[in-house]
């Protein structure tokens, strides 16, 4: 009884080709017992897979069952778990009792991986963390030009839910690494990277950030104004048929704005003018008389 591949907390969608466990007895679970407190029915070192989709985050604490993982894990067993993303709304819902994100699986395996191997009788190895993003979501990113890995940083309600892929090892001497990061339109659709931004800065920018947030108005205005005089003077330094070419394009760039500003005022004068207000005079008075 070796090479087995189980589904934890399969309910009615086990997965196929692995063994189903539930508390209740649905149609496909194979064995039916309380995971939180009864022991596998399976030998140690005898599982090479473990898959579990949108069961965790019901645990109040699931460290129990990681231990019985790993006790049944053999050596570079695979994980893979799925939960809702922690800071999207479905996460909140009735009976959850844990919100996943990162931070779970990189304090078990990366940040704090020497503790956890002590507690979960194995080391576990982060090997990819799965974003899956509405393709709403994303087009919509792209078209505010918002990097994803900003808004995965900072915004709510981007991811629909994410996943993971753990090895476990039981005597393991390589050395410690950062997972990959990749995100999908779906489950099981192709995944792509998730490009890290530069998050690097120093002294000066961070003295910049709290010059800005606290001044007055006058004084961001002030500070914009240096900020373009560097921008200028950077622009100098450059090759001559480089700065002929960024000077033709700001001409073009203020022929554009002039000509938007000249539309936009052509239009607040007509919408002032009397024939406007008659013209919408007489548009409510059809609109009130069809109602009639």
């Amino acid at each position: 009884m070796d090479n087995l591949k189980i589904d934890l907390g399969c309910g009615l969608r086990k997965k196929e080709g692995t063994l189903g466990i539930d508390f209740q007895a649905y149609p496909g679970v194979d064995y039916v017992l309380n995971i939180q407190t009864d022991p596998l029915p399976f030998p140690d070192k005898s599982v090479k897979y473990v898959h579990s989709s949108h069961f965790l985050e019901h645990i109040q604490n699931p460290i129990n069952i990681f231990q019985e993982i790993s006790r049944v894990c053999a050596d570079g067993a695979q994980l893979e778990f799925w939960t809702p993303y922690g800071w999207s709304n479905p996460a909140f819902i009735f009976d959850h009792k844990l919100f996943y994100n990162e931070d779970h699986y990189l304090h078990l395996c990366v940040w704090y991986f020497d503790v956890w191997e002590k507690a979960l009788n194995a080391r576990w190895l982060l090997k990819e963390i799965i974003y899956v993003i509405d393709s709403s979501v994303l087009v919509e990113l792209y078209r505010n030009q918002i990097s994803l890995d900003f808004a995965l940083k900072y915004y709510k309600g981007c991811v629909v839910e994410f996943g993971v892929v753990i090895e476990v090892h039981h005597d393991y001497k390589g050395e410690n690494f950062q997972p990959i990061r990749t995100f999908a339109l779906a489950r099981s659709s192709k995944r792509y990277p998730v490009q890290s931004t530069d998050n690097s800065f120093n002294s000066i920018e961070i003295e910049q950030a709290i010059n800005w947030f606290t001044a007055t108005e006058h004084e961001r205005v002030r500070f914009h104004t240096q900020n373009l005089q560097l921008e200028l003077e950077q622009l100098q330094s450059l090759p001559t048929d480089t700065r002929a070419k960024i000077e033709q394009l700001q001409i073009q760039l203020q022929h554009h704005q002039t000509e938007l500003q000249q539309s936009r005022d052509l239009i607040n004068a007509m919408q002032s003018s009397k024939f406007w207000q008659l013209r919408n005079g007489w548009f409510k008075f059809k609109k009130l008389v069809g109602k009639k």
